[in-house]
Protein backbone atom coordinates (compact mmCIF):
# COMPACT_ATOMS: atom_id res chain seq x y z
CA UNK A 1 0.00 0.00 0.00
CA UNK A 2 1.03 3.30 -0.99
CA UNK A 3 1.87 5.82 2.10
CA UNK A 4 -0.58 8.69 1.92
CA UNK A 5 1.00 11.97 0.78
CA UNK A 6 1.80 14.42 3.38
CA UNK A 7 4.63 15.88 4.94
CA UNK A 8 7.87 14.10 5.42
CA UNK A 9 8.49 12.76 8.94
CA UNK A 10 11.56 12.89 10.55
CA UNK A 11 11.95 11.12 14.13
CA UNK A 12 14.49 11.83 16.41
CA UNK A 13 14.82 8.95 19.16
CA UNK A 14 17.43 7.32 21.32
CA UNK A 15 17.52 4.56 24.17
CA UNK A 16 19.49 6.80 25.92
CA UNK A 17 19.46 9.84 27.98
CA UNK A 18 21.66 12.52 28.06
CA UNK A 19 22.06 12.63 24.12
CA UNK A 20 21.02 16.12 23.35
CA UNK A 21 17.90 14.84 22.22
CA UNK A 22 15.90 17.59 22.29
CA UNK A 23 18.64 20.18 21.50
CA UNK A 24 19.26 18.29 18.49
CA UNK A 25 15.42 18.35 17.47
CA UNK A 26 14.94 22.41 17.94
CA UNK A 27 18.05 23.28 16.08
CA UNK A 28 17.59 20.90 13.45
CA UNK A 29 13.69 22.20 12.93
CA UNK A 30 15.05 25.46 13.11
CA UNK A 31 17.79 24.62 10.07
CA UNK A 32 15.71 23.21 8.09
CA UNK A 33 13.16 25.98 8.49
CA UNK A 34 16.06 28.54 7.61
CA UNK A 35 16.31 26.90 4.65
CA UNK A 36 12.75 27.39 3.16
CA UNK A 37 10.51 24.60 4.57
CA UNK A 38 7.26 24.63 6.35
CA UNK A 39 8.09 22.56 9.45
CA UNK A 40 6.60 21.75 12.81
CA UNK A 41 8.21 20.09 15.55
CA UNK A 42 5.89 17.81 17.93
CA UNK A 43 7.18 16.89 21.54
CA UNK A 44 6.28 13.61 21.88
CA UNK A 45 8.05 13.36 25.41
CA UNK A 46 4.95 14.14 27.82
CA UNK A 47 7.10 13.61 31.24
CA UNK A 48 9.53 15.77 30.42
CA UNK A 49 8.21 18.01 27.51
CA UNK A 50 11.98 19.45 26.62
CA UNK A 51 11.06 21.39 23.52
CA UNK A 52 7.79 22.45 24.37
CA UNK A 53 9.73 23.85 27.56
CA UNK A 54 11.79 25.51 25.02
CA UNK A 55 9.56 27.27 22.95
CA UNK A 56 7.87 29.07 26.21
CA UNK A 57 10.99 30.72 27.19
CA UNK A 58 11.31 32.49 24.13
CA UNK A 59 8.33 33.09 22.78
CA UNK A 60 8.07 33.23 19.17
CA UNK A 61 11.96 33.17 19.24
CA UNK A 62 12.21 30.16 17.22
CA UNK A 63 10.08 30.78 14.25
CA UNK A 64 8.08 27.47 13.71
CA UNK A 65 5.31 25.43 16.24
CA UNK A 66 6.37 23.19 18.47
CA UNK A 67 3.31 21.51 19.29
CA UNK A 68 1.89 18.81 21.87
CA UNK A 69 0.46 15.47 20.18
CA UNK A 70 -2.81 16.73 21.27
CA UNK A 71 -2.47 19.97 19.37
CA UNK A 72 -1.02 18.26 15.77
CA UNK A 73 -4.45 18.36 14.47
CA UNK A 74 -3.76 17.19 10.65
CA UNK A 75 -5.40 20.12 8.91
CA UNK A 76 -2.15 22.05 10.42
CA UNK A 77 0.55 19.56 9.74
CA UNK A 78 -1.12 19.37 6.16
CA UNK A 79 0.68 22.95 5.36
CA UNK A 80 3.62 21.28 6.74
CA UNK A 81 6.76 20.36 4.47
CA UNK A 82 8.11 18.54 7.39
CA UNK A 83 7.34 17.22 10.87
CA UNK A 84 9.96 16.48 12.87
CA UNK A 85 9.43 14.24 16.31
CA UNK A 86 10.78 14.65 19.65
CA UNK A 87 10.28 10.96 20.84
CA UNK A 88 9.79 9.90 24.41
CA UNK A 89 13.18 9.25 25.89
CA UNK A 90 13.79 5.81 26.27
CA UNK A 91 10.48 4.84 24.25
CA UNK A 92 9.21 1.84 24.45
CA UNK A 93 9.32 -1.29 22.51
CA UNK A 94 5.74 -1.08 20.96
CA UNK A 95 6.18 2.84 20.16
CA UNK A 96 9.56 2.26 18.65
CA UNK A 97 7.66 -0.58 16.22
CA UNK A 98 4.64 2.40 15.63
CA UNK A 99 7.25 4.72 14.69
CA UNK A 100 9.28 2.24 12.26
CA UNK A 101 5.77 2.40 10.39
CA UNK A 102 4.93 6.14 10.22
CA UNK A 103 8.63 7.95 10.10
CA UNK A 104 10.16 8.48 6.82
CA UNK A 105 13.50 8.61 8.19
CA UNK A 106 14.47 7.87 12.15
CA UNK A 107 17.44 9.72 13.54
CA UNK A 108 19.42 8.26 16.13
CA UNK A 109 21.49 10.32 18.16
CA UNK A 110 24.86 9.03 19.90
CA UNK A 111 27.02 10.42 22.09
CA UNK A 112 30.74 8.72 22.49
CA UNK A 113 30.72 6.34 25.28
CA UNK A 114 30.65 2.78 25.57
CA UNK A 115 27.52 2.73 26.70
CA UNK A 116 25.60 5.35 24.62
CA UNK A 117 27.82 2.93 21.57
CA UNK A 118 26.06 0.04 22.98
CA UNK A 119 22.62 1.58 23.54
CA UNK A 120 22.72 3.26 19.98
CA UNK A 121 23.82 -0.78 18.08
CA UNK A 122 20.92 -1.99 19.79
CA UNK A 123 18.45 0.19 18.85
CA UNK A 124 19.37 0.06 15.05
CA UNK A 125 19.69 -3.14 15.30
CA UNK A 126 15.89 -3.57 16.45
CA UNK A 127 14.48 -0.82 14.03
CA UNK A 128 16.23 -3.01 11.71
CA UNK A 129 14.38 -6.30 12.63
CA UNK A 130 10.89 -3.98 12.02
CA UNK A 131 12.04 -3.45 8.46
CA UNK A 132 13.33 -0.11 9.30
CA UNK A 133 16.74 -0.42 8.06
CA UNK A 134 16.39 1.83 5.26
CA UNK A 135 15.07 5.01 7.14
CA UNK A 136 17.81 4.78 10.09
CA UNK A 137 20.64 7.57 10.29
CA UNK A 138 22.70 7.76 13.13
CA UNK A 139 24.25 11.28 14.08
CA UNK A 140 26.83 11.78 16.61
CA UNK A 141 25.90 14.39 19.08
CA UNK A 142 27.99 15.86 21.91
CA UNK A 143 31.06 15.58 20.37
CA UNK A 144 34.21 17.43 21.80
CA UNK A 145 35.34 20.05 19.40
CA UNK A 146 38.82 18.70 19.46
CA UNK A 147 40.13 15.15 18.47
CA UNK A 148 39.68 12.40 16.35
CA UNK A 149 37.14 10.46 18.71
CA UNK A 150 34.23 11.10 16.35
CA UNK A 151 35.79 10.10 12.79
CA UNK A 152 36.83 6.66 14.95
CA UNK A 153 33.31 5.85 16.36
CA UNK A 154 32.11 6.46 12.42
CA UNK A 155 34.11 4.47 11.03
CA UNK A 156 33.37 1.67 13.42
CA UNK A 157 29.67 2.18 13.35
CA UNK A 158 29.75 2.09 9.54
CA UNK A 159 31.98 -1.08 9.50
CA UNK A 160 28.77 -2.73 11.94
CA UNK A 161 26.50 -1.55 8.99
CA UNK A 162 24.91 0.98 9.81
CA UNK A 163 24.16 4.69 7.93
CA UNK A 164 26.48 7.49 10.19
CA UNK A 165 25.62 10.79 8.90
CA UNK A 166 28.85 12.99 7.94
CA UNK A 167 27.92 15.62 9.66
CA UNK A 168 28.62 16.04 14.11
CA UNK A 169 26.95 17.94 16.47
CA UNK A 170 30.04 18.79 18.85
CA UNK A 171 29.67 20.22 22.43
CA UNK A 172 29.30 23.85 22.83
CA UNK A 173 27.92 26.06 25.87
CA UNK A 174 26.62 28.00 23.25
CA UNK A 175 23.79 24.77 23.17
CA UNK A 176 22.95 25.28 27.13
CA UNK A 177 22.59 29.06 26.80
CA UNK A 178 19.93 28.54 24.09
CA UNK A 179 18.27 26.32 25.45
CA UNK A 180 18.03 28.53 28.88
CA UNK A 181 16.63 31.67 26.72
CA UNK A 182 14.37 29.58 23.94
CA UNK A 183 16.29 30.64 21.25
CA UNK A 184 17.97 28.72 18.39
CA UNK A 185 21.54 28.49 19.03
CA UNK A 186 22.77 30.96 15.93
CA UNK A 187 21.03 33.64 18.20
CA UNK A 188 22.58 33.34 21.58
CA UNK A 189 25.62 35.57 22.31
CA UNK A 190 28.47 33.35 21.99
CA UNK A 191 32.10 33.07 20.73
CA UNK A 192 31.24 29.51 19.27
CA UNK A 193 27.69 29.99 18.58
CA UNK A 194 28.01 30.39 14.88
CA UNK A 195 30.44 27.34 14.89
CA UNK A 196 27.69 25.14 16.67
CA UNK A 197 25.12 26.26 13.96
CA UNK A 198 27.04 25.44 11.34
CA UNK A 199 27.16 21.99 12.42
CA UNK A 200 23.30 21.70 12.75
CA UNK A 201 23.09 23.66 8.85
CA UNK A 202 25.59 20.75 7.60
CA UNK A 203 23.59 17.90 9.45
CA UNK A 204 20.40 19.75 7.48
CA UNK A 205 21.70 19.84 4.72
CA UNK A 206 22.81 16.05 4.47
CA UNK A 207 19.28 14.98 6.02
CA UNK A 208 18.02 16.53 2.29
Amino acid sequence: MAKPTGPRILAITSEKGGVGKSTLAVNLAGACAAQGRRVVLIDEDGRVGSAVRWAARGGDALGFPVLEPDDARPKLLAGADLVILDTEGRPKRKDLRALAERADTVLVPSGLSALERDATRELVEYLGDQGAAAKVRVVLCRVPPVGSAADDLREELRDAGMVVCNAVIRQYAAHTKAAELGVLVRDVRDPRAASAWADVEALAQELG
